[in-house]
């Protein structure tokens, strides 16, 4: 095992070698040095100041100053007072309700200080004495984007070394190389909350799900991406004429339906505006679009092209292109903290087993499951050793490896001993699991779930409702509605109570009930449920999600069963222009959404366009799902009739 990581920080210490610093840039680029050197970016992490109240201070200084301090070598505390520019005060750091520093585990695997690390900062972060945290070149310099140029520069530069041009990448790449620290935006099917505004600040995922940039490599000779306004080698332009003028390369004539005077505002004002996060704070809404006026402003309202483009749910990056900032970076800081741990203070020690763990929940998070199997079994076996308390939650997360790695078998039987553990919401969370991977036996496992669960958080937490609506589902698959009706609607009622619901969990258990409804034949009751579920859908989902989507559809065969054929057409229509923008227009999910528009047209006597829908359906499910799939079979029994 410990040659296994030796052999670790044996590469990471090559890796760490090929970084040269900015410096060694200049001499050949010294305009660009120089005025990189002046952006916000150069200045996104230092050493702060003399009397600050932190070791290190996180960001350039033009929005505001976070300041952060190693406290030991297992913490690292995030400063309660942040200095605002904009108002030039000091207040609560994002994120802190209260005016009390928050600690975080310096290698916790998921959010984990040496994040912020890496992406203030250019080059490897590594450990030095007593764990101590030890950022490569302060700032993002010339290697952030480019890669590491040791071999470049030894090359004499010009092409040789293999130096890396992010020019050369499509916007989706640049959207990923950005987004490595910026947030990836990879998925439109995603779990990010619209309605909240402070989820502004990762750009890229509000970029990849405007019409703009998702339409724009087919209708523009520039295809648009972040460098499109921004030059990475230059300050930000503040100036609202430069961006107009980005806007105007593509839109020369605009005209304006709007009645009210839009005489001296910028095309961003309206399009990409501004919202303030907090009285201290705002943020530009990337997510470019139609907005109301007045409005809160987090997701357009309506957008002004026919179809849109999906943006890929995998993107692949040339071949040889590093990501420096990529958060799998960071592998050797966890494999160094372990085998450090390991020579301090032997291989059995509990120290060893939750840096073991460490390490692997980060290869689970960076999708390396078969990775991580090797240390979350060391965790595993000397906690166990130990009679540690948290041998069930090893358990639990290798459980979570073994899963994702596709071995199933082996996981069910570790989930079935954390779920008999001592640790309820380990209980809880493996209970669960197991009524999604025992399928025959979903029912007793997600009961035994509620009761976990009910005990650790109480009867009133988000995660009871969690479990309640997949309890209610899976009584559902075996036809015990009247068991799961009341289920669905203690769940709702959980939500309802909350301070700050889960809306995606709102608008989901509200469809099972609606949909429980319309089984029952209790239209009206289904339509009124159904409506709501779609008013919070549009209302803090925004206007293209999945979950719109199914509404849409939900309520759509609500209309339909009332014989509002009209009424139902126009929903499959919709649901099919959201789910056309977001896997594409030729998936199975818009052939259902192609089928259902072609039948509830047969039956209102549009005959003509009831078998093209059908046939268009038809010919996206043989293409996907295969001539003899069930879905392709229904539509052609349909055609037939």
């Amino acid at each position: 095992m410990t040659r296994l990581f030796l052999t670790g920080l044996m590469l990471a210490h090559a890796a760490s070698a090929q970084y040269v610093g900015s410096q060694a840039c200049q001499p050949c680029h010294a305009d660009k040095a120089a005025s990189q050197a002046k952006s916000a970016h150069a200045h996104a992490l230092k050493v702060a100041a003399p009397g600050a109240q932190g070791y290190w201070a996180f960001g350039a200084g033009q929005k505001a100053t976070t300041w952060v301090t190693q406290k030991d070598e297992e913490s690292v505390i995030e400063h309660a007072l942040t200095y605002y520019s904009a108002t030039k005060t000091m207040g609560l750091t994002p994120g802190h309700a209260h005016q009390s520093d928050d600690v975080y585990r310096t290698f916790d695997p998921v959010g984990t200080a040496l994040r912020c690390f890496r992406c203030h900062s250019t080059g490897p972060v590594s450990l030095a004495a007593g764990y101590k945290i030890q950022p490569g070149e302060l700032g993002v310099r010339c290697e952030g984007c480019h890669g590491p140029g040791a071999a470049h520069v030894q090359a004499g530069g010009g092409k040789g070394g293999g130096i890396q041009n992010p020019a050369q990448l499509n916007p989706n790449q640049m959207n990923q190389l950005c987004g490595a620290c910026h947030r990836q935006a990879t998925s439109l099917d995603d779990d990010t909350d619209w309605n909240n505004p402070w989820n502004l600040r990762h750009q890229p995922s509000y970029l990849h799900r405007a019409a703009c940039f998702r339409n724009s490599p087919e209708t523009s000779k520039q295809p648009l991406s972040c460098v499109t306004c921004h030059d990475p080698h230059s300050p930000i332009q503040k100036a609202a004429s430069y961006y107009d003028a980005k806007c105007s390369a593509c839109h020369p004539r605009i005209t304006h339906k709007a009645t009210t005077s839009l005489t001296g505002r910028s095309c961003t004002a309206c399009h990409m505006p501004q919202v303030a996060v907090s009285k201290n704070l705002a943020f530009t809404n990337h997510w470019i679009g139609i907005y109301e006026q007045p409005g809160p402003k987090l997701a357009p309202v309506r957008r002004s092209v026919k179809a849109l483009k999906p943006s890929p749910v995998e993107v692949t990056m040339p071949a040889g292109f590093i990501v420096p900032s990529a958060p799998d970076t960071l592998t050797s800081v966890y494999e160094k903290a372990l085998a450090e741990r390991e020579a301090e203070l032997g291989p059995a020690h509990a120290k060893v087993a939750r840096a073991a763990s460490d390490l692997g929940m980060f290869l689970v998070g960076n999708r390396r499951p078969a990775d991580a199997l090797t240390p979350l079994r060391r965790a595993a076996a000397i906690d166990e050793a130990n009679g540690d308390p948290k041998r069930d939650a090893d358990r639990e997360n290798l459980a979570t490896a073994l899963e994702a790695a596709g071995q199933p078998e082996e996981a069910i039987g570790l989930l079935r001993l954390a779920a008999a553990g001592k640790d309820l919401r380990v209980a809880a969370r493996a209970s669960a699991a197991l009524g999604r991977l025992d399928e025959p036996n979903a029912e007793v496992h997600f009961r035994n779930a509620l009761a976990a669960e009910e005990k650790a958080s109480g009867v009133l937490d988000r995660r009871v409702a969690v479990i309640l609506h997949e309890l209610a589902l899976s009584l559902r698959s075996k036809g015990d509605d009247a068991s799961a009706e009341p289920l669905l609607r203690r769940a709702l009622a959980i939500q309802e109570k909350l301070e700050k619901p889960e809306y995606r969990l709102s608008v989901a258990i509200m469809n099972t009930l609606g949909n429980l409804m319309e089984g029952a034949r209790r239209f009206d009751e289904a339509e009124r449920i159904e409506t709501a579920a779609m008013k919070l859908a549009e209302g803090k989902l925004g206007p293209e999600s999945p979950e719109l989507s199914m509404t849409c559809t939900n309520l759509a065969d609500v209309l339909w069963n009332k014989r509002d054929l009209r009424g139902a057409a126009l929903l499959y229509r919709r649901a099919f222009t959201i789910d056309a923008s977001l896997y594409g227009p030729d998936r199975p999910e818009t052939a259902a959404d192609l089928a259902n528009l072609g039948m509830v047209s047969k039956e209102a006597g549009q005959t003509a366009a009831a078998q093209g829908l059908l046939q268009q359906a038809l010919a996206i499910y043989e293409k996907t799902l295969g001539a003899s799939s069930p879905q392709a079979e229904f539509v052609r029994k349909n055609l037939a009739q």
